[in-house]
């Protein structure tokens, strides 16, 4: 009966080292002599079991910094090989964090063919981006010195120069000679019209980046208009370079009556009786 009393004792200190997260306490002067011996090695096992699931605590926690149990502790060989690896892991983690994209991991097996593969997207990444900041990069610069050429150019222009946005229609940008607003406010009206005229012909996307168009004001004053697209500042927009050729246009009149018309009498003259039956000729064909 005795020994069963011994066995029993040792039986349930092994189950509690093993199961138990509070583990009861063995009294050794319960045993008899010859258990006593048994008793104080699971007393030894309690304390490296207890050591293992410390330390194993807190690296599932990720807490590197914890002190390495003693090297008495077998149970935790195993455990400190992969500290030692997770150490060196977080090590080269910095080191890709850095741009040191030549760190590679062998010694994890599936985790360092996922590892590779996420240093080499970074890498890929990396140059792509820095590639694309190059060319953003260039383009602004491009655009800047467009635009600091072009303001010269519009400065410097006998022109009035009006940009308005492609969607929205909002004036953005206004290069006027002549003074006050009357003019630039009708011209701007018939430049709208014009745009949703054109925007309504078939086939209007088909059409040129740049057309040349004439129209006539309520003061009877004749403008060509020069309209193209372009991007200003960003965003889409259209570019009116208006001319006023009212003055053209009265000298072309003149000289067209001058070749058709005797300047004496007013009336047509040999070209003039040319033109008209040759026009009288076609019309009736």
């Amino acid at each position: 009966m005795q020994e069963n009393k011994n066995c029993e004792l040792l039986f349930e200190y092994l189950r509690s080292i093993l199961y138990d997260s509070k583990i009861e306490t063995l009294n050794i002067f319960e045993l008899d002599e010859p258990y006593r011996k048994l008793g104080q090695g699971l007393q030894y096992l309690e304390n490296a079991i207890v050591e293992m699931k410390s330390y194993a605590e807190a690296l599932s926690r990720g807490n590197l910094s914890v002190d390495t149990p003693p090297r008495d502790n077998f149970l935790c060989e195993n455990l400190k090989n992969i500290h030692a690896n997770l150490n060196h892991l977080t090590w080269q983690a910095k080191q890709v964090a850095k741009g040191d994209y030549a760190q590679n991991v062998s010694y994890l097996g599936e985790f360092s063919e996922a590892f590779n593969t996420m240093t080499e997207q970074l890498h890929e990444r990396e140059v792509s981006l820095r590639d694309e900041a190059m060319r953003e990069k260039a383009h602004a610069s491009m655009l800047e010195s467009y635009n600091q050429l072009l303001m010269q150019l519009i400065d410097r222009s006998n022109e009035d120069i009006l940009v308005t946005s492609m969607d929205d229609h909002e004036i953005l940008y206004r290069h006027q000679r002549t003074s006050g607003d009357t003019l630039s406010n009708e011209i701007y009206a018939l430049c709208l019209q014009h745009l949703a005229e054109k925007n309504a012909e078939p086939f209007h996307g088909q059409k040129a980046y740049e057309w040349i168009w004439e129209t006539e004001d309520s003061f009877h004053r004749i403008y060509r208009i020069t309209t193209g697209l372009m991007e200003w500042q960003g965003q889409k927009a259209y570019a009116h370079i208006i001319q006023d050729i009212t003055e053209e246009k009265k000298r072309e009149r003149k000289l067209t009556a001058e070749a058709y018309h005797d300047p004496l009498t007013g009336i047509g003259n040999r070209h003039f009786l040319i033109e008209q039956m040759v026009e009288l000729l076609n019309a009736q064909r």
